[in-house]
């Protein structure tokens, strides 16, 4: 017997909710055995931790005098551990179970605010998806994310119920992100001035904010928090790495996340649709839902979003969020078909969903068994044959390879030049020399590449076409000779080293 009606999305049956509640699980797909290329000085700097301690020293580079800030420390050595025992899959399996935590929470928190099941749904998902789409990677943000996203969960569940309890999380955050990734430590504090910000009562004219909750109690968690940051092996250097990491011309211009958001790049376009999609939506729904902390949540993110790339997580782990206040009154009706089914058609049904789950899931593993990559020559391969060639040298070898490469032989056993560790070869951080800008200057072509290298006595270069000017003058010096080279990469060799077997 079927009968049709109509009804709110709000009493939609359950079914329906369960379909858009759990669609952000096709994020899964987007998660792959593909290693980012952070993972190859991470992988390394995790090992030496697990078997020597913490170190003070650099390891990794040429230049053993640089001090050093393992700002991600408590990723280093997880990354090591599920690595050297289960490859790859270890690392996509953790990634996985950072992306399951953040579904959950995003929708938590989004229905926390709106309390509106199809409007938390939509938001959650966009947020999701934006978020594994390019952050969920083996980089510690796929950590931070979530640790934020619980920060905002323990604020608004205070906000909502008036129970301090939920206040201890946020220190507990605090301990974890600082360790975890130290450069983001601080922007715990920032998410958390919007809602202290409208802790406060205020009245100008027609204008009226009621405290939205204890002023004081957000104070001593502020505190409490501020002092869990020195629970780390770095002390405060830790916690003010972000002012020594940040704002350098010569991160900005090799850095691709540092640099402003521009609508010219995919990254770029997604973000500025996104944001006009808002603003179409805003227009025409003309609702009148506002809160102080949401408006400051969203346009704050906002701001460092269109700064730089790297900010652009930030303001989806909040904006959708936030936004979600402004639609909690959304809603429409459809027209539904209902017919009463018997048992065994239930128990059909249930088993029909397990199925599709099933392979949903194991359709899922199947691309991280494949590593649901291209077999075509990468970069990487490249790279394996110059390794292969180091292999096969009996002498000391004095490595330069560039930016976007020292990681990987880094990973390898080797000691180059510099690496992907763009802050570490500041002065202000490594106390010795600014490496950094040198290497910035060489490649622009500022800086004499023949005295660069006679002041390295470097006997194998890697260089790609990134240092047009270091190629040009390796070619014309009589002193190396170019041994390899592909589509990604030259290698060169000093020729005196010949004369010296």
């Amino acid at each position: 017997m079927e009968n049709t009606k109509k009804i709110s999305v709000k009493d939609a049956p359950k079914e329906f909710k369960l379909l858009l509640i759990l669609l952000p699980a096709v994020g899964y797909f987007l998660i792959t055995l593909t290693l980012d290329n952070d993972f190859y000085f991470l992988y390394p700097t995790g090992e030496y931790i697990v078997n020597n301690g913490f170190p003070f020293k650099d390891f990794l580079s040429m230049h053993s005098n640089m001090d050093i800030i393992v700002q991600q420390w408590l990723i280093d050595v997880v990354f090591y551990e599920l690595y050297s025992k289960l490859g790859a899959i270890g690392i996509a399996a953790f990634i996985a179970l950072c992306y399951t935590a953040l579904m959950v929470l995003m929708y938590k928190l989004c229905y926390l605010i709106s309390d509106n099941w199809f409007t938390s749904a939509i938001c959650a998902f966009i947020a999701d998806i934006f978020i594994c789409g390019i952050y969920m990677t083996s980089r510690p943000q796929a950590l931070t994310f979530v640790l934020l996203a619980l920060e905002l969960f323990a604020l608004e569940s205070y906000v909502k119920t008036k129970k301090a309890a939920y206040l201890v999380i946020i220190p507990a955050v605090s301990l974890v992100l600082i360790n975890a990734h130290a450069s983001m430590w601080l922007m715990l504090f920032v998410l958390a001035l919007p809602y202290a910000a409208e802790s406060i009562p205020i009245k100008l004219k027609k204008f009226e904010q009621k405290p939205c909750c204890s002023f004081r109690a957000l104070l001593i968690t502020g505190i409490i928090s501020f002092a869990m940051g020195f629970i780390n092996p770095y002390g405060i250097k830790a916690m003010t790495y972000i002012f020594t990491s940040f704002g350098y011309k010569e991160i900005n211009g090799l850095v691709f996340e540092m640099q402003p958001t521009k609508p010219t790049h995919v990254f770029g376009i997604l973000f500025y649709v996104l944001i006009l999609s808002v603003a179409v939506i805003t227009v025409i729904t003309r609702y009148k839902n506002f809160k102080t902390r949401f408006v400051l949540l969203f346009f704050g993110t906002l701001i460092l979003a269109v700064m730089n790339y790297k900010s652009i997580g930030l303001f989806i782990i909040t904006a959708p969020a936030a936004y979600s206040y402004y639609l909690k009154d959304l809603d429409f009706s459809f027209t539904v078909t209902e017919s009463k089914r018997t048992k065994k058609e239930k128990t059909r049904l249930a088993v029909l969903v397990s199925l599709l789950i099933c392979v949903c899931v194991g359709a899922a593993f199947a691309v991280y068994i494949s590593g649901s990559g291209s077999k075509e020559p990468t970069e990487y391969d490249s790279l394996d044959k110059a390794v292969e060639i180091l292999d096969n040298e009996k002498e000391d070898i004095v490595l330069f390879t560039g930016f976007d490469y020292g990681q990987y032989l880094e990973f390898k056993g080797y000691h180059p030049y510099i690496d992907g560790r763009a802050e570490l070869y500041l002065k202000d951080n490594n106390n010795e020399f600014d490496y950094l800008k040198e290497y910035y200057d060489m490649i622009r072509g500022e800086l004499d590449c023949k005295e660069f290298t006679k002041k390295y006595g470097f006997t194998h270069l890697i260089v790609n076409k990134n240092e047009p000017y270091l190629y040009k003058e390796l070619l014309s010096d009589g002193d190396y000779e170019l041994i390899y080279k592909d589509s990604y990469i030259y290698m060169f060799r000093q020729k005196s080293l010949d004369n010296a077997k």
